[in-house]
């Protein structure tokens, strides 16, 4: 069914619902997209069903929940059908000015499975900060790039937009620019500062062309190296030392060292930049992962130790 074979209410009830979600919501773009196009999905389905979004009850909205899990949806995506439909029936309550209760808020949310994010080993970390050859300035750029990354937790696209003002060597910290514009102030280990001051010294000034770049990492134009970029050299940097990892692994990889060498979850979060601190509990799992992995290996209990219980 396309969006055409919805009825002219529907269509005016999706018009209204934009506009609610822009100018009194204020939600992200992102997120504006996605609760428009669920609202949409909805309302055609009701269409095929001649039901009245007024008249759902939670089993109505239930029922629509199992029909898109029949499409392949999973459990975040449920999720994120029930946030939408919330929303929308947030805005039918407001705009009938009738006081209704939220039909899609009696709906339970699906839990969802915990995704636990890619880690590499000190070692392994190690391993590839020392492949970098000391004889090429790229490579050196490189290792202070990814040095930086690693002792620092910060993303790529924050690293890449890093100044040479933002670094502050007497305070050995970094000034990050983070998402939705926040600005947090992130200290670096001896390892970091110590590729930094080499490529300041050694190699940003041969790859520098004008003054006015402010760029702290530069490409070999000159200019600012590009996340893309980035990304294939770190890629190329994996390949040469049989490792599989991304950029982002070395973040990940940031955390789940920290916690594990009795860093707090609250210190975590504000070196990550994360908002919420249920975000940084993932690297509690992981560091629990790890845990169960040693004792699995060196328990001294068996499988036949509990058989005979």
């Amino acid at each position: 069914m396309t969006r055409t074979e919805l009825s002219p209410r529907f269509k005016e009830e999706l018009k209204s619902f934009s506009r609610y979600i822009i100018y009194q919501r204020r939600l992200s773009e992102k997120t504006r997209e996605v609760y428009s196009s669920e609202a949409e999905r909805y309302l055609i389905y009701l269409s095929g069903k001649d039901m009245d979004p007024y008249k759902a009850k939670p089993e109505d909205i239930e029922a629509y929940l199992i029909f898109r899990r029949g499409e392949g949806a999973g459990e975040r995506t449920e999720g994120r059908i029930l946030s939408s439909l919330r929303s929308f029936y947030r805005f039918l309550i407001q705009e009938s000015d009738e006081d209704e209760e939220n039909p899609a808020k009696l709906v339970e949310k699906p839990k969802e499975k915990i995704h636990l994010p890619r880690v590499i080993s000190e070692d392994d970390v190690d391993r590839l900060l020392e492949s970098f050859p000391a004889d090429d300035i790229l490579s050196v750029r490189d290792w202070a790039l990814f040095e930086l990354i690693y002792s620092s937790g910060m993303r790529i696209s924050e690293a890449v937009a890093l100044d040479v003002s933002s670094y502050r060597k007497e305070e050995r910290t970094i000034s990050v620019i983070g998402k939705r514009d926040k600005e947090r102030l992130v200290f670096i280990g001896d390892a970091a500062v110590n590729a930094l001051e080499i490529y300041l010294e050694n190699v940003r000034p041969k790859l520098l062309r004008s003054q006015r770049e402010t760029a702290l990492f530069l490409n070999r134009r000159g200019g600012r190296i590009t996340r893309q970029a980035a990304h294939k050299r770190f890629h190329e940097a994996v390949e040469r030392i049989g490792l599989d990892a991304t950029i982002h692994t070395l973040r990940h990889s940031f955390a789940s060292h920290m916690i594990e060498n009795g860093a707090d979850i609250r210190s975590v979060q504000e070196m990550l930049g994360h908002s919420d601190v249920r975000t940084t509990q993932i690297y509690t799992h992981l560091d629990t992962s790890s845990l169960l992995s040693f004792f699995d290996k060196f328990s001294p209990l068996t499988d036949e130790d509990f058989d005979r219980d």
